[in-house]
């Protein structure tokens, strides 16, 4: 009788995927991410649907766990558009195997958010982790877009859709030299100003 080979493989792993690589529609500039796009000069940074096929099906293959969690990360994940992250759906249920539960996780930084979006996510049990750095004078300190414009206005706006269609959200917030001596002041406008539960 022929002995099996002992699996060697780790029972579960975690993934950051990164869709549209380090391409986002904001220019913050503390990000270390956004260069890396001259890496790849000939690249359209932009997964197809025959890579997400195959991703996910291997994905959900390789585990061997009852629960596995997808995590979108960026750059800017949402420039994937909204279809993209349907076919996501789609294909999770497609290869999940039975009796396993699939969650997502989306990293983004809120300014592409309108209705339909969060409609979306609110409906398929996204977590959202929404990027903000505290108080409009230290978010904006570096966190501009494109065009050196501030984003405060834009995230806070991406904040109330997601609190107003009940999406499960966070708070990622990075650690900085406009808001690093001021501790208190920002997880005060968290709790009292924006109204957020859960900071990371």
């Amino acid at each position: 009788m022929q002995q099996q080979p002992s699996i060697t493989s780790p029972p579960a792993f975690h993934i950051m995927i990164k869709p549209r690589g380090p391409i986002c529609n904001l220019g913050c500039e503390y990000c270390y991410f956004l260069s890396k796009s001259k890496l790849y000069p000939e690249s359209e940074f932009r997964m197809s649907e025959e890579t997400l096929d195959r991703f996910t099906r291997q994905y959900i293959e390789s585990q061997r766990v009852p629960e596995i969690t997808f995590g979108w990360q960026g750059g800017e994940p949402t420039l994937m558009g909204l279809d993209f992250f349907k076919k996501v759906v789609e294909l999770q249920k497609k290869y999940r195997k039975p009796g396993m539960k699939i969650t997502n996780a989306l990293q983004t930084n809120g300014t592409l958010l309108d209705e339909d979006w969060c409609h979306f996510l609110r409906e398929e049990s996204f977590l959202v982790g929404l990027s903000l750095d505290g108080p409009r004078q230290m978010h904006d300190a570096y966190r501009k877009d494109q065009g050196g414009k501030p984003t405060f206005d834009r995230v806070m706006a991406g904040l109330m859709l997601l609190k107003q269609n009940k999406v499960e959200f966070n708070i990622l917030a990075t650690v900085h030299a406009a808001n690093a001596g001021n501790p208190l002041e920002v997880y005060r406008f968290f709790r009292d100003e924006a109204g957020v539960q859960f900071i990371q």
